[in-house]
């Protein structure tokens, strides 16, 4: 088969390339039948990749949730006596913002590799918490940090970047 003939399809390596910031497929030629639009190659400097925006999806809200620092060679983690964390589907690299009545542990954290259980969420190294009972925390709101894909009609259709060289 000749790959030159209109008669056979191409190569799809051909028609697409992968976005060098989060590896999406995007059009760099026109497939036939499709509708999906081309994306502009080159670079485009620190105008080529926005920022994408973040936002928070709250998954989890209690009373039942303790916070522990970290001592030694144990990271710090958040504790819930009612055992939801692994019902409310956390999972590790997740990134989590923590809002609470008391406001002393608030702010994100990174769950650790392997660190979510039933009743208890370990986090990253680089995260601290000082100890807290659920009683001093009162009402504490654990959400999901979530980034809303950059849409940009010349620009890579996931995260909106246009350097693409």
């Amino acid at each position: 088969m000749e790959r030159d003939n209109p008669l056979f399809p191409k190569d799809r390596d051909f028609y697409t390339y992968r976005c060098k910031y989060c590896g999406f497929e995007c059009r760099k030629q026109q497939i036939k039948g499709s509708s999906v639009p081309l994306t502009r190659i080159g670079n485009y400097g620190s105008e080529g990749t926005p920022k994408p925006e973040s936002f928070a999806d709250e998954m989890y809200t209690a009373s039942t949730i303790s916070f522990v620092a970290a001592s030694g060679d144990d990271p710090a983690y958040l504790s819930d006596s009612a055992y939801l964390f692994a019902d409310k589907l956390f999972r590790h690299g997740m990134t989590i913002r923590i809002s609470t009545d008391s406001g002393t542990n608030d702010g994100d954290k990174t769950i650790a590799d392997r660190g979510v259980s039933r009743g208890k969420i370990l986090l990253s190294s680089s995260d601290s918490l000082t100890d807290e009972s659920a009683a001093t925390a009162g009402a504490v709101t654990i959400s999901e940090v979530a980034y809303q894909p950059n849409t940009s009609p010349s620009g890579c259709p996931l995260c909106g970047s246009r350097n693409s060289l």
